[in-house]
């Protein structure tokens, strides 16, 4: 095994776009949409729009910094060389660990759509240990993914763009067909300000993407042009995708359809295809949810374990995580690691928890991201020359860190205090 530190520059820039959309198009679409809806009725949409609001600002920040220091572990290493290793361990813990959860939630629902097709129900009892199906499923798919990740990020990159392409023509042929039978008069019950917000810190891990391609900076070619192409590209792309999905599913069925899914269990997207096309938008919802899920993990599983590849080269944990595989390129100790906490939290933790935890420490990651930002433009860094500049400075990056923070308080007390434990042992280390 090699010590050099140097990445193969393997994703072009329709990969590191596709990494982006895909992990994004994954969560919103096929997994939360149910629950989502359920919680806020028609403000839904608003959730949706102001998650993505909240990603853009950071996005803009995340792209300038990005393009002065294309380095693996992206939003850590930016806080790390901006405010200091006592934010970059929170920064670095929070990112790794909350790309660790989301990386579990997306393969849960990965299990979820393969018990769906295959249609097989129960338990298997190993030892003193009993796992469902959907679990076993769950850490077989993860397990692959690891070992994709392992052999290397062209191969994912390749992957991711197969993936984007097939999601959005099956999601393009839903809305159209959806659209004809849209009636506003079909659309839930809204259910206020509050559950609103609250959604939004649930549905937020729709919008982990962008940061995963500032975390591959160092294997993008290009860095300079692009990565804020791709970082700001996917985050006005999806939103865009999500409202006219949600819109469209929600307005097609008879009011209360979504939340008698949610309430049996089953996979509300894939319902709402079988009431407006029948078994062929089962089979094609089938079938994307599985694509979907299987790209978030995918791109998910590639970005966590550079994080720790890149705390590692800072010495914030073992510098062992340096090490790069000779044939593939790879951080393989860092995959290896990162794949281990994923199985850990497949198992101890439920979708919601999964789904909320990786908001939590994300909202963390970017508040902190932003105030990097405004310290780079004001001590005047001399080497801190980057091609892209965010827009409106200083208005931008103090709103983004303001509303990051501020929507942590409307998500759930216990999670919270999960995500604050996480960043107390960061500061402790």
């Amino acid at each position: 095994m090699s010590t050099d530190e140097e990445l193969a520059k393997d994703l072009g820039p329709l990969a590191a776009l596709t990494i982006g959309v895909g992990t994004m198009i994954g969560a919103g679409i096929f997994v939360l949409p149910g629950t989502a809806i359920t919680q806020a009725g028609s403000f839904t949409i608003v959730s949706f729009v102001i998650g993505g609001a909240v990603a853009l600002l950071t996005a803009l920040a995340a792209s300038e910094l990005g393009t002065t220091m294309p380095k693996s572990g992206g939003a850590y290493c930016y806080v790390n060389r901006a405010l200091g290793p006592l934010f970059g361990s929170i920064a670095g813990w929070a990112n790794w660990i909350g790309l660790a959860f989301a990386s579990a939630f997306y393969m849960v629902g990965f299990g979820e759509y393969i018990q769906a097709i295959i249609g097989i129900e129960g338990v298997i009892t190993l030892g003193h240990v009993s796992l469902s199906i959907v679990e076993i499923v769950t850490l077989v798919g993860a397990s692959l993914f690891v070992v994709i990740d392992y052999i290397g990020a062209k191969e994912t990159g390749r992957l991711q763009n197969v993936i984007v392409v097939i999601l959005v023509a099956i999601l393009t042929v839903f809305t159209a067909v959806g659209a004809l039978r849209a009636d506003p008069a079909n659309l839930p019950s809204a259910e206020g300000f509050g559950p609103t917000i609250t959604t939004t810190g649930l549905i937020f891990v729709s919008y982990l993407g962008f940061v995963q391609i500032t975390s591959v900076a160092e294997e993008i070619k290009n860095p300079g042009k692009n990565l804020p192409r791709a970082v700001i590209g996917s985050v006005v792309i999806v939103p865009v995708i999500y409202a006219l999905v949600l819109i469209v599913m929600s307005a097609a069925v008879e009011e209360g359809f979504i939340a008698a899914q949610e309430s049996m269990g089953n996979i509300a997207v894939v319902e709402a295809a079988r009431s407006l096309i029948g078994p062929v938008g089962v089979i094609a919802m089938l079938f994307g949810g599985l694509l979907a899920t299987a790209s978030s993990a995918n791109a998910s599983i590639l970005a966590s374990s550079r994080i720790n590849f890149a705390m590692g080269r800072d010495g914030i944990v073992s510098p062992d995580l340096n090490e790069i595989h000779d044939r593939f390129g790879t951080p393989y100790l860092s995959i290896a690691t990162t794949g281990g906490l994923i199985l850990l939290f497949i198992l101890v933790a439920d979708v919601n928890t999964l789904a909320t935890m990786g908001s939590v420490l994300h909202l963390v990651i970017y508040g902190l991201l932003n105030l990097a930002l405004i310290v780079m433009r004001e001590v005047n860094v001399p080497e801190y020359e980057p091609t892209y500049t965010v827009p409106f400075y200083a208005v931008t990056p103090v709103l983004g860190a303001l509303v990051s923070f501020a929507l942590i308080v409307f998500i759930e007390p216990g999670i919270v205090l999960l995500g604050l434990g996480f960043v107390v042992f960061a500061v402790l280390w």
